[in-house]
């Protein structure tokens, strides 16, 4: 997928949406929290509740959106207005229109009440309030902790270009809870050392 949709462009088209529960996600997340862009993006990730996804629905739906859910690998089929995404099912890929190129990739994020859960391993979970952060601008992105935490399972070289930008700056708390997630899920990953060399 190739876009190019920006972050701001979301910001347009989600502000107010669901009480401000959605973040931009992907390595986008990692550059608006820098405040600046650290690499080229072929994409946009953005993230929401699963709990939510009726109202985000209907959000796009209503603007003529097209939404379209994986059935099998390499086939996309219309997300239909009501219907149910399961735990199965983890994203949904939007554009303006059927002739439009693809504008974002829209990620289901589990929760539980006023929890975040992972949805990997719903051992790991932290408060909905501590999951984002939001740009001087007021564009909502997932924590830079929690964006790792996704790309650890992959390492693409895109991932690995968004740790090394983002580990000097990330927090002493943020590389703790990042270590123990990691360990958690994927144990004996290289990236918890050079966590915890860091701390």
């Amino acid at each position: 997928m190739e876009s190019d949709y920006l972050p701001s462009d979301a910001g347009r088209l989600f502000d107010r949406l669901c009480g401000g529960r959605w973040w931009i996600a992907g390595g986008w997340a990692i550059d608006l929290w820098l405040g600046r862009q650290s690499r080229p993006h072929v994409d946009l990730d953005v993230a929401v509740l699963r709990s939510d996804q009726y109202q985000v629905q209907q959000h796009l739906q209503h603007r003529g959106w097209d939404l379209r859910v994986a059935v099998a690998p390499g086939v996309l089929a219309p997300w239909e207005a009501g219907q149910p995404l399961g735990p199965g099912t983890h994203a949904a890929w939007c554009r303006p229109g059927p002739s439009s190129r693809w504008a974002f990739e829209l990620l289901f994020n589990d929760d539980d009440g006023d929890d975040w859960l992972f949805r990997r391993d719903h051992r790991i979970r932290r408060p909905l309030r501590q999951l984002g952060m939001t740009t001087p601008s007021g564009i909502p992105h997932l924590r830079p902790e929690v964006v790792l935490l996704y790309k650890a399972k992959q390492q693409r070289p895109s991932d690995q270009a968004d740790l090394r930008v983002a580990l000097p700056r990330l927090s002493l708390a943020g590389r703790e809870w990042l270590a123990d997630a990691i360990d958690l899920v994927h144990p004996d990953h290289p990236w918890t050392a050079l966590l915890r060399e860091s701390i």
